[in-house]
């Protein structure tokens, strides 16, 4: 069960190990919620660096040249190594680099693949009797070439000390699961509001533990439903259950019941509304399902501990 607030006051450390041709996309989505998370507790909970196998410059698919911090060192150590080839992966899967990651495997605390990067470590013998997961395209011949992994038809799979996701948007959501994990999902709700609000074409809201489709359409409705809340009893018959399942549903993916979730869905957006906009307060609370401006700045304060004003004098 997650929790929906936790405090956790040692840095968590990512390296994230590029290789040519890797994806810009997945890069950037790996990245930004950890940034985000940094942002909003005003403390860098997360730091990380980028390396390369030589330390030598590599090149996107796009063509986008990274210079990277340094190369994988042997003294490296941390919370994770992400391993990220896009394209081209299996001609990387030498025996070199296998020895490098499974000399990683005991200095990190977990080893990250995204996109094609579960190849990498399943080669190396690192996946080994774990779930995991790859691009939907590559299944069927991991499946055959790696018969000891559990390969799993899901977005992202964590098996502990072994994560993978399949492609960019999931590892957008493996990182707000990471994050999620140690800071709760309050503040993954809040980087969620963050990126659907300002870019329209990046991830959407939270994905569900184990793709939900009942939270995920409870989630859809609340977040399509902001200025005029719907009863819970709407929002759970929408979602193709009872209200009691629905309250089951969220106290186990979230921490807290829907109807917490739903209010700090609408005080993110009015968040949004406060930083980005001069819309008066009065708008901003009818706007996010407020009778008036006093009780909406009220709920703000409690939530953000800061006035609607004092936020936008910032």
């Amino acid at each position: 069960m997650r929790k929906w607030s936790n405090q956790n006051d040692e840095t968590a450390e990512f390296t994230f190990l590029l290789f040519d041709r890797f994806s810009n996309q997945v890069l950037a989505n790996a990245l930004e919620p950890l940034r985000a998370a940094n942002t909003f507790l005003t403390t860098p909970a997360y730091v990380w660096k980028i390396v390369t196998r030589d330390g030598a410059a590599v090149q996107s698919s796009a063509g986008m040249t990274v210079v990277p911090d340094g190369a994988l060192d042997p003294t490296d150590r941390g919370s994770a190594l992400i391993v990220f080839p896009s394209y081209g992966y299996r001609a990387l899967a030498t025996d070199a680099l296998s020895r490098q990651l499974r000399a990683a495997a005991g200095r990190f605390d977990a080893l990250i693949g995204l996109d094609g990067g579960a190849w990498l470590l399943a080669t190396a013998g690192l996946l080994e009797g774990k779930r995991a997961t790859i691009h939907y395209d590559e299944i069927e011949a991991f499946s055959e070439a790696f018969p000891q992994v559990d390969i799993v038809r899901q977005r992202w799979v964590d098996d502990g000390d072994r994560l993978t996701a399949s492609g960019a948007v999931t590892a957008f959501e493996l990182m707000m699961h990471l994050i999620a994990r140690r800071h709760g999902t309050a503040l993954t709700l809040r980087i969620a509001s963050l990126f659907s609000a300002r870019d329209a074409t990046s991830p959407g809201p939270l994905e569900p533990p184990g793709g939900d489709r009942r939270i995920r359409r409870a989630l859809m409705e609340m977040e399509a439903n902001v200025e005029t809340p719907l009863p819970l009893s709407d929002i759970a018959s929408r979602a193709g259950c009872t209200q009691r399942d629905l309250e089951r549903r969220f106290s186990k993916a979230f921490g807290a019941p829907p109807r917490k979730v739903y209010q700090r869905i609408r005080l993110n957006a009015a968040r949004n509304l406060v930083e980005d906009t001069t819309l008066s307060f009065s708008e901003i609370a009818t706007r996010s399902g407020y009778d008036n401006a006093a009780a909406f700045s009220r709920a703000f304060r409690e939530t953000f501990g800061q006035s609607p004003r004092a936020v936008r004098m910032r």
